[in-house]
């Protein structure tokens, strides 16, 4: 990459967890990042967003703002959008995502573009980006994520992708959260369960909502030994947070099903097999993982 610390563009590297691997020195004066330093992205984000610094986000909840924009991120080989900064600066941001889930980042100062232009073509972002995400969790909705995984299906038939593996997950017993604390109480379940299960995800993992209290993980490159770590660990943090507000000690739990995805399958296919798996996690008791037959 000679050279392209001195260009005007700003360009950086992150790895498929999210982590800048590379930044040249227009980035780093943009996001304030300092020299040598090799944060994650989201770890960026908040603090600039707590200091009222780089890319503004118009939004009244920030960490429901983080997972919607985590949902889209690193999912399409190319995305291209453009924010305003808190400097008064306009740019225009592209993300390239290579098959093993790197993400290259440039962006250019667009800020002569004409006021009315650039107005257009954020309402233009926002509506994509509402297309897409779950209103309520703000992780991908169903058609989303269902799109997603057949992007992923097809990459790994065209031999662009390798291995995957797909979760789904039902909340254990959620119609008594909303019978005996109110589906208020159940809202900010769903919430805060999206949120901790996106914060323990890769950058290239895909989340979403596919409907009710059921969410679809989608995990690119990883065997199905390595996602049984990653779910059970999800069932750790969920376990060990406080969800209820009227009742602090009230914990929350999951099945889940889990299987792989093959350049044969379909969506249709690949969704009945979890489901399936999922049935017999409850079948045989909650609150536990069952792989597909």
């Amino acid at each position: 990459m000679e050279g392209v610390g001195q260009a005007e563009a700003m360009i950086a590297l992150y790895d498929p967890n999210g982590t800048i691997l590379f930044a040249n020195p227009s980035y780093r004066r943009t996001f304030f990042l300092e020299p040598d330093e090799k944060i994650d992205w989201v770890t960026l984000m908040r603090r600039n967003h707590r200091l009222r610094r780089g890319p503004v986000v118009a939004h009244d909840d920030f960490e429901n703002w983080l997972c919607s924009a985590l949902s889209r991120r690193g999912k399409s080989a190319m995305t291209s959008i453009e924010t305003d900064m808190h400097d008064g600066t306009w740019l225009h941001i592209v993300e390239q995502t290579t098959a093993d889930g790197h993400i290259l980042f440039t962006a250019l100062d667009i800020t002569r573009l004409g006021q009315s232009e650039r107005t257009l073509r954020q309402e233009r972002d926002v509506a994509l980006r509402s297309a897409a995400t779950d209103p309520l969790t703000g992780v991908s909705n169903r058609a989303h994520i269902m799109q997603l995984l057949g992007e992923r299906i097809d990459a790994i038939a065209a031999g662009l992708a390798g291995e995957a593996t797909t979760v789904l997950i039902d909340l254990d017993y959620f119609k008594r959260i909303n019978d005996r604390f109110g589906h208020v109480a159940g809202d900010a379940v769903l919430r805060e369960v999206a949120r901790t299960i996106r914060a323990e995800l890769r950058t290239c993992d895909a989340f979403g909502r596919i409907g009710g209290e059921e969410f679809l993980i989608i995990f690119p490159d990883q065997s199905v030994a390595e996602a049984e770590r990653v779910v059970a660990l999800l069932r750790q943090r969920i376990a060990a947070r406080s969800m209820v507000a009227a009742q602090p000690s009230y914990r929350v739990d999951f099945s889940a099903g889990l299987t792989e995805v093959a350049a044969k399958d379909t969506i249709s296919t690949v969704y009945t097999r979890a489901d399936q798996a999922l049935y017999a996690a409850k079948a045989a008791g909650r609150g536990r993982l069952k792989l597909a037959s």
